[in-house]
């Protein structure tokens, strides 16, 4: 999907989702936004979200209590997708967008979602936040890649390799169902204990860095080449 934005210079910006679930999710969302009253505003659909990783990190604290409370964090998951991916829906179908404004808001938002998140991931006792913290400083290397291509070729890409934040959203969702079923349990023969979440997390590190490597290499032999080509 591909969409044009313009700024206050009539610059154009292109903004791209190319995940794997943006078919069915733009669906979904066009389907929900015009039947939103209308006092439903984006920024609060913003709130919501901000909301909603709140309700996610409560539930991983109270999971040191009782598991069942990571169900909460599933409902907050659920919450904090409403929020984050209809602000903007909405906004575009009543024609209300504010393009510097939504980018911005939108962005720095996310940074707070994410870092509520990630600390009651490793606040769950079945984790370790050193890892939940690890995942994350990956997860913004590769936001930072995409706000810099953003600045370079004027392009947005909402997703990286397929991934976006739905799809990362039902990955979190996958993996409290996984402590539900499992718990802490540890992987046998290893020289030191390790569960099966611990390696899930470093898995997710090392793939996440692959595919920041791999981006950098094919953006900057792109850009190499467009300049060589424009010296010429």
């Amino acid at each position: 999907m591909t969409r044009e934005t313009k700024d206050a210079a009539g610059v154009t910006d292109q903004r791209f989702n190319e995940s794997f679930l943006a078919g069915q999710e733009r669906r979904l969302l066009y389907a929900i936004a015009p039947r939103l009253p209308q006092w439903v505003t984006p920024n609060q659909l913003t709130g919501f979200g901000v909301f909603g990783a709140f309700v996610v990190m409560m539930g991983y604290i109270f999971s040191r209590w009782d598991m069942a409370w990571l169900w909460l964090s599933n409902f907050g998951l659920l919450l904090h997708w409403f929020g984050d991916s209809l602000d903007g829906t909405v906004a575009r179908l009543r024609k209300i967008e504010r393009p510097r404004y939504g980018f911005y808001l939108d962005q720095v938002i996310d940074t707070i979602g994410s870092l509520m998140i990630s600390l009651g991931i490793g606040f769950c006792p079945a984790a370790r936040m050193d890892l939940s913290l690890l995942v994350l400083a990956v997860f913004f290397m590769l936001s930072i890649q995409v706000y810099v291509r953003n600045i370079v070729d004027r392009e947005f890409h909402v997703a990286v390799g397929g991934l976006g934040p739905t799809e990362m959203r039902l990955g979190i969702l996958g993996m409290n169902i996984g402590i539900l079923l499992f718990g802490r349990w540890m992987i046998p023969g290893l020289p030191f204990p390790v569960s099966w979440l611990d390696a899930t997390m470093v898995l997710t590190c090392a793939g996440l860095l692959i595919l920041l490597v791999a981006q950098m290499r094919e953006h900057l032999g792109r850009l190499a080449c467009e300049e060589a080509a424009g010296f010429k």
